[in-house]
């Protein structure tokens, strides 16, 4: 029998006693009833009173788009919620991650479920090392975001009522997005942004040289962020935590967010990821 991935056991624990969930080639496995305990052991989700196991009742889609800013085919996920849909979380991924990034590390569609919000969760390959901005290789993740992805995704959702999320290079992405599209999206939240204070700081390849760096220097586009609602949370033991408090002190109009005790890691992220959600389900209800 092969074996099961952490999400299918995620989706089997939501279904409850006698929930099932399949397993290969038409195999079928209970999840539910006693063996609900050695399953939450086996996946590392042993419940306590500060980690839930949310139900989960969404319609996960998958595909890929001939992209034209990227030059090639690039993949997508696409989560439907149990409720009808009034905006949707365009999620991008860290360096090194892909598509899956939002569903299988962060399981941002179970989240989504817990706390009850009416939004799509949808998610790109933006490339491993791409920064999420144009690059001298000819390729353009944000362009590819605005232009070919979310048009997308609004055609098949029926929303256009939009939202970032992003982590470590996503989380700078994120913010770069929301500063060079004014107006098209209500909100942003982004968990240990991958920033840096001066070219000679950044990562190699993170930029084409400090010329790249200033033109996307999401410092410098902060007050475009005006009139949306902003998010920051990054751990007091990441190596971008100084960083990210500069960046939260410069904001126009204040931020919600934390500095809590975490790490550059999906565990970190996994643990803020709730009040990230209700940070933009709240938002949608403005």
């Amino acid at each position: 029998m092969a074996r099961l991935t952490r999400r299918q056991i995620l989706i089997g624990i939501g279904a409850g006693t006698g929930g099932v969930v399949a397993v290969g080639a038409g195999a079928l496995v209970a999840i539910g009833g006693p063996h609900r305990d050695h399953l939450l052991h086996q996946v590392g989700l042993e419940e306590s009173p500060n980690n839930k196991v949310a139900p989960t009742s969404v319609t996960i889609l998958n595909g890929e788009f001939a992209s034209k800013h990227m030059g090639r085919a690039v993949g997508w996920s696409l989560s439907i919620p149990s409720r009808q849909a009034r905006g949707v979380i365009y999620c991008l991924h860290g360096r090194g991650g892909n598509h899956h990034f939002a569903f299988d590390e962060i399981h941002l569609p179970d989240v989504v479920e817990s706390v009850k919000a009416p939004l799509v969760v949808a998610a790109v390959d933006g490339g491993p090392d791409s920064y999420w901005h144009p690059r001298t290789d000819g390729t353009d993740a944000l362009s590819m975001l605005r232009d070919e992805f979310i048009p997308m995704v609004e055609e098949r959702t029926n929303t256009n009522r939009r939202a970032l999320l992003g982590w470590s290079m996503g989380g700078y992405g994120s913010l770069l997005a929301a500063e060079h599209s004014t107006g098209r999206f209500f909100a942003v939240t982004v968990a240990s942004p991958a920033l840096w204070t001066s070219p000679g700081q950044t990562a190699p390849g993170a930029f084409d040289g400090a010329a790249d760096y200033h033109r996307f220097d999401v410092f410098a586009g902060q007050q475009r962020l005006s009139g949306l609602a902003v998010r920051v949370d990054c751990g007091t033991g990441d190596p971008f935590y100084q960083a990210t408090r500069r960046f939260v002190s410069g904001l126009p109009s204040g931020y919600q967010g934390s500095f809590g005790r975490g790490f550059h890691d999906p565990a970190y992220w996994r643990s803020v990821a709730p009040a990230q959600v209700t940070t933009i389900a709240q938002a949608l209800d403005r």
